[in-house]
Parts: C-alpha cells; sequence; structure tokens
C-alpha cells in the first residue's frame, strides 16, 4: 500500500494539477474550487474534522448524489451526457457554503476533502480566556512593581525626572518608564500646588496617554504642598505581534 502511495504524492508535487486520489483544499464561507472527479465511478467529498456536509445543490440532470447520513459525506457520480465541466455547492454544518467547479477526467473514485477555516468569532473560547487572564496578570503584576518601585521579569526599568505641563493647580513629573513587549508602564509624581484641597479621579487620566489599558492613584484626595503617584500601563504601539 506504501508503494502505491508514495509514487501519487509525488506526482502530485510535480504536477499540481494532476489528480491523485484525495484532493485536499483548505476553503472559507462562499469560496469557490475546482477538483476533479471520475466521469465513470463515485467521487466522495467529505469535511475535515467533526464537521459534516448538511446540504447539496446540483442542476437538475448533471448528478447522480447520494448523502451518507452516517458520516455527513456525499457521493457524487456524473450522469450521462452531464457536461465536462459542472458546478454545485455544498453547505456544512457551520454554515459554510462552497462552490465546487467539476471536471470530469477518466479516472478511478476520487475523494475531495474540504478543511475549512476558522473564523476569528469561532475562535476557541478557552483560549480566548486564557490569553485575557494572561493579559490581566501581566497588567497586575506591572502595576505591583511601579508601585514598589521595583523591577519585574520581561521589563526595562528605567529612572526619569520628566516635568509634564497639564495643570496650572499641579507639578506632574513622569518619574519612571516600564518598557515590555506588549505594554508600557509608566509613572509619575503628582503634587499639589494650591493652598487648598484637590480631588482626583483615575477616570481623568485615561486619556492622558494614548492606548491606555490601566491607571491607578495611590492617593485621591491631595490636601495642599502633598503628592501623589500615578501609575499607567498602556500598549507598546512598537510591539511585534505573533
Amino acid at each position: 500500500m506504501i508503494r502505491l502511495v508514495l509514487p501519487c504524492l509525488s506526482t502530485l508535487l510535480l504536477l499540481p494539477g494532476a489528480a491523485a486520489g484525495i484532493q485536499n483544499f483548505t476553503v472559507r464561507d462562499g469560496a469557490s474550487i475546482t477538483a476533479i472527479i471520475s466521469s465513470h465511478e463515485l467521487t466522495r467529498v467529505t469535511v475535515a474534522g467533526s464537521q459534516r456536509l448538511e446540504k447539496v445543490w446540483a442542476p437538475a440532470g448533471t448528478l447522480w448524489v447520494q448523502p451518507d447520513e452516517a458520516q455527513g459525506d456525499i457521493f457524487i457520480k456524473p450522469v450521462a451526457g452531464a457536461p465536462a465541466t459542472m458546478s454545485f455547492f455544498v453547505r456544512d454544518g457551520a454554515g459554510g457554503t462552497y462552490t465546487i467547479i467539476a471536471q470530469q477526467r477518466d479516472v478511478p473514485s476520487e475523494t475531495i476533502l474540504l478543511n475549512p477555516e476558522l473564523p476569528a468569532r469561532q475562535a476557541n473560547p478557552h483560549q480566548t480566556r486564557r490569553q485575557a487572564f494572561s493579559y490581566v496578570r501581566e497588567i497586575k503584576r506591572l502595576m505591583l512593581a511601579m508601585a514598589l518601585g521595583r523591577e519585574t521579569t520581561g521589563f526595562t526599568k528605567d529612572t526619569l525626572d520628566v516635568p509634564v505641563p497639564l495643570w496650572q493647580e499641579t507639578s506632574i513629573v513622569h518619574t519612571s518608564t516600564y518598557t515590555g513587549s506588549r505594554f508600557i508602564g509608566q509613572v509619575y509624581e503628582i503634587e499639589n500646588l494650591t493652598s487648598q484641597p484637590l480631588t482626583f479621579h483615575e477616570q481623568e487620566f485615561l486619556a492622558f496617554i494614548p492606548d491606555t489599558r490601566a491607571v491607578a492613584l495611590r492617593h485621591f484626595t491631595l490636601p495642599a504642598g502633598t503628592s501623589t503617584s500615578l501609575y499607567i500601563v498602556r500598549d507598546n504601539a512598537m510591539r511585534i505581534e505573533p
């Protein structure tokens, strides 16, 4: 059996248009493919994985169609007098509909294997939750490191002394930056320059830096002449996506 399969694979690699028993296609909803079908024997159409074919449409007088209810496959065969090239549609259990342009050839039985692409909306929910958990955990770890003034794995800490003129009532100084592959953490010192208490809200700083993901204040109310720390985590715009 192996000696029979290997020559077929070699032929397929050297001659991309040649039929080799199993024709494998990656498809998405609405896609069209061109496949070889046997002119005198059955051709099987199937979907990879756990999906099933649930519907087939073919012009009258072109194809004999036999569904395999148990496996979710369909078997087709051209009827006498059918054109050499014809089109039909199939739909899988996920709702994807594909156009198959079938070309008759004097070959043994064929298998057409459809591999539907996974739409973004059907991404693995467990993977999505893991990514969200990792996202929040990294932000919390960075916030803690900034609050303690410590370095943390995956981030480079730089000490700064950069005034930020924002409000006349305050002195704001950018004191340190933590740079990582996904996030950048920034620490600011805010001093109340007035003779009255000042009250801040974290929401005030959401638009302070573009692409901000998290904001934290050490103290919300500043008596006259006192200061507090502001911690901001934002996206690293220079990050490289995997």
